[in-house]
């Protein structure tokens, strides 16, 4: 019987070993793999002692066990990996080369961890645990940075769920996470089993841990902290490390940070081991601690979640933790804070042939050739038209095609519909224009009842009241829409745009900022089942929907407001908010382009001139794309578009970014010599050095089929 090594802890906080039993708990997340590549038993004790000795500080001793471990097993990588950090923590740089072999050798595979975070939380507001709220839920700003960071994630509510390996865990042992966000301050997580976090982190699982007071021993032994009270300073968070993940800050002049009129209650962690990186006079800010090696436990004592989203400062310090507990972030490569995402709600309402306040003449072919077609090709932008097709027939009393209607309105307008519809399928052709839901009506569907009938009703009295002309929430009788009608509206806009225009829209924007916000006639998550990618959830935010989650990204992507042709002179750009994890994003209607033809032209002139436009099928499509991490044959990035939300990208190319840490960046200059490859293309050979010297970008043809970027050492 091949013996096994038992790992548990010691009163004293350090590992003992003995030689019997499973391996509980630092090797059973890789005992399928090892035990695959049948290391000999001494090897990996040697391993084990080599933890102990390294847990002691005793850095030589446990060089030395892994020393031995090699010599018997030769393509023992985790020993070999292990070994190349310990070489370089002591300054053996010449032995750092011994380990290469090891390390890249055909017998052992990268180690990476796996490209997604768990979020562990207190409580989720929504039972169904689907969508995800600003105002009630407090892990949102962490949920809506992962998303816009491109950055999978899974959450785990101990409202509901029990804590334990089967989460953190693959059946065969690998650990599911790269890293583990801890957000949860409850008093005690006794019928939870923290403990099995303890495992996997032992196994490969960075922890990061924000706005939590970690009252747990596992938690305690991991960070290397423990809370002592709470306290009040303000004192200026000064860094009293350099780290890199503090490295920034200096550039950005924060290396102190003035918190001077800042009187809220902070959370004050004695330190048992961590290595502090910014303190407040004697208060630590922000720790991190190494349990494994390539294993990181860092604290953030941010006061609020929201500053993680909100604040350069947080943003940055969260954003480089992340980066170095995970080694490596793949980010959209778009400047956002230069992009903005326009839209022209309104083609196709009935409205405008009828209502005093609201009237005019529906943009015709001609009129959107010349000033919207022309002035976006000359500057390369894309803007959405929010689009009904489902005109609203007094007459007749029934819901008609848009497009079919040609008469003169009670003002004398000489209204064209289907011109507009021709202009708009031009714009189309030309690229320069995404067609988008505003709903199928852009009314109430229920026009019978009182106040109404709506259709025979005064239109200067009842019949012009505001409340009538929203969608998705009844405003005029003061209560929701049922999801089962909204449903159908979303439905047959989604089927009748698609039939007027060859088009699959993936976003909604109401109409009259009005929808419903209960859990279960929640316009957004009724958006969400019916196929759409995102939802404005107006005036303020918006939902990135797909199957699983409607989740809020307030802070993101900041809605500058709706401008209009006698507005203009109040948009103050300078104003708007810092943006850099999203595009700006702006409204008008299409009756500022007819009251003022050239409104475009000018909108585009009053634009900071490094403004860009980004079209929302392609903002939709990022947000969907999504990565995983692999090291079957060197290290692989595998870019999944899924054909409904991401068909942007079946004609157009993606470009991603990809951010190492030092220690990741250590690993690769190691291998001297790398191929870089995209799906089936010819390899490029590269110095790593140079390889690592500048920006990393992964530029990925167009096309749906998985896209495999690969990196892996020249041979």
């Amino acid at each position: 019987m091949e013996s096994e090594v038992h790992i548990s802890q010691r009163r004293d906080g350090l590992p003992a070993i003995s030689c019997r039993r499973v391996w509980q708990p630092c090797q059973s997340a890789r005992r399928h793999t090892i035990a695959a590549r049948a290391i000999p038993p001494c090897s990996i004790y040697s391993l084990a002692e080599s933890k102990v000795h390294q847990a002691q500080g005793n850095f030589a001793a446990a060089t030395a066990d892994l020393e031995r471990g090699v010599k018997i097993a030769a393509d023992f990588a985790d020993a070999w990996h292990r070994l190349a950090i310990l070489y370089r923590g002591l300054g053996r740089g010449e032995a750092v080369t011994k380990t290469k072999a090891g390390i890249d050798g055909t017998a052992a595979p990268w180690r990476v961890k796996p490209y997604r975070a768990l979020l562990i939380v207190d409580r989720w507001s929504d039972p169904a645990s689907v969508l995800v709220d600003h105002e009630r839920d407090n892990f949102q700003p962490v949920a809506a940075l992962l998303k816009a960071w491109s950055v999978p994630f899974d959450v785990i509510r101990l409202d509901q769920q029990h804590l334990d390996g089967t989460y953190l865990f693959s059946r065969s042992g690998d650990i599911r996470y790269g890293v583990a966000i801890w957000l949860a301050d409850a008093p005690s997580y006794s019928t939870q089993d923290v403990a099995s976090l303890e495992q996997a982190v032992q196994a490969g699982t960075s922890l990061l841990v924000a706005e939590s007071r970690c009252l747990d021993p596992a938690l305690e032994r991991l960070l290397a902290l423990k809370f002592k009270e709470a306290y009040t300073a303000t004192e200026p968070l000064r860094v009293a490390e350099e780290h890199f993940i503090t490295r920034e800050l200096a550039a950005l002049k924060m290396d102190r940070l003035d918190v001077s009129w800042n009187f809220n209650n902070r959370i004050w962690m004695e330190p048992r081991g961590a290595k502090v990186l910014i303190d407040q006079a004697r208060h630590p800010v922000l720790t991190v601690n190494q349990p494994e090696p390539e294993t990181s436990a860092i604290w953030m004592g941010v006061p609020a979640l929201g500053l993680l989203r909100d604040t350069v400062y947080w943003r940055q310090l969260f954003f480089r933790s992340l980066l170095w507990g995970l080694g490596y972030l793949v980010l959209p490569n778009v400047d956002y804070s230069s992009r903005i995402e326009i839209e022209i709600d309104d083609w196709g309402t009935a409205d405008k042939g009828f209502l005093s306040y609201w009237r005019y003449l529906e943009p015709s072919e001609d009129v959107l050739r010349r000033y919207v077609i022309a002035p976006l090709e000359k500057r390369h932008a894309v803007v959405a038209a929010n689009v009904i097709t489902g005109y609203v027939d007094r007459s007749g009393k029934r819901i008609a095609s848009p497009w079919d209607q040609k008469f003169t309105d009670l003002y004398g307008l000489q209204q064209n519909y289907g011109s507009t519809e021709r202009g708009l399928k031009a714009a189309v052709e030309a690229g320069v224009v995404e067609i988008e839901s505003h709903g199928w009506t852009h009314m109430q569907p229920d026009l019978e009842s009182p106040p109404g009938p709506w259709w025979t009703a005064d239109l200067a009295g009842e019949g012009s009241a505001d409340g009538w002309y929203t969608e998705f929430e009844d405003q005029r009788r003061g209560v929701e829409s049922p999801a089962i009608v909204q449903l159908f509206h979303m439905k047959r806009s989604l089927e009748y745009l698609q039939e007027d225009f060859g088009q699959q829209a993936l976003e909604l924007r109401p109409g009259g900022s009005g929808w419903s916000k209960s859990q279960f006639n929640h316009t957004g998550r009724l958006a969400a089942q019916a196929g759409f990618g995102l939802f404005h959830a107006e005036p303020d935010f918006y939902y990135y929907l797909d199957r699983d989650l409607v989740l809020d990204m307030t802070g993101i992507a900041p809605q500058v407001g709706t401008t209009s042709y006698d507005r203009l002179t109040d948009l103050h750009p300078e104003r708007w908010p810092a943006h850099p994890d999203g595009p700006a994003m702006l409204l008008f209607h299409d009756r500022d382009i007819a009251l003022q033809p050239d409104f475009v032209e000018r909108l585009f002139a009053a634009l900071p001139p490094t403004y860009q436009t980004l079209s929302v099928n392609e903002y939709i499509g990022t947000l969907h794309v999504q990565i995983d991490s692999s090291a079957a044959d060197g290290w692989q990035l595998r870019f999944g578009s899924d054909p409904h939300y991401c068909a942007y990208f079946e004609r157009h190319p993606s470009s991603w970014r990809l951010w190492l840490s030092d220690s990741f960046k250590e690993r690769l200059k190691a291998l001297q010599e790398v191929q870089i490859s995209v799906d089936s293309g010819a390899a490029h050979r590269i110095k790593a050095a140079d390889f690592l010297s500048g920006i990393i970008n992964i530029d990925l043809p167009a096309g749906l089929e998985p896209h495999v970027w690969k990196v892996k050492a020249a041979r």
